[in-house]
């Protein structure tokens, strides 16, 4: 390579650097409306109860709680809850309106883990809770309906 004067060097990083950055801007500008797009898709969720490590009656509230606590969707999603329920304690996925939902599961056994699926049409936008029937105040989560 010739001998560079610091300037040489200088112009030529600042003109790569435009080059790149110009690119890099193009991507996310024709990127970006294909990530924010609300088009309706399928949403596939895995649901379980988690039961946390202390002791339920020391504490005074239960041990249980959802885990993903927070499930997020764009309106007109069609999401597919599959709800399993490994514990010793039967469980439920309660949702109010307009999804409406109220489902048991019983306790596990050793060679059976219960589970069911549970769909709707996320077709109102808003936060909704979901709960256990059986363990509140601590097993809950958000439906997230974004739109």
């Amino acid at each position: 390579m010739a001998n560079w004067s610091v300037r040489k060097i200088l112009t030529v990083t600042t003109i790569l650097s435009i080059i790149v950055g110009g690119l890099a801007g193009l991507g996310a500008g024709t990127l970006a409306p294909q990530l924010a797009s609300t088009s309706s898709q399928p949403r596939e969720i895995y649901l379980f109860p988690v039961e946390l490590p202390f002791n339920d009656t020391v504490a005074g509230i239960p041990h249980y709680v959802f885990n993903p606590s927070m499930i997020v969707v764009n309106k007109g999603d069609t999401v597919l809850i599959h709800f399993y329920q490994p514990t010793d304690e039967s469980h439920s996925f309660t949702i109010v309106a307009p999804y409406s939902k109220d489902v048991t599961l019983p306790v596990a056994a050793l060679t059976n883990i219960p589970k069911t699926d549970i769909s709707f049409v996320a077709g109102t936008a808003g936060f909704f809770v979901y709960h256990c029937k059986f363990h509140p105040p601590t097993m809950t989560g958000t439906l997230q309906v974004i739109g």
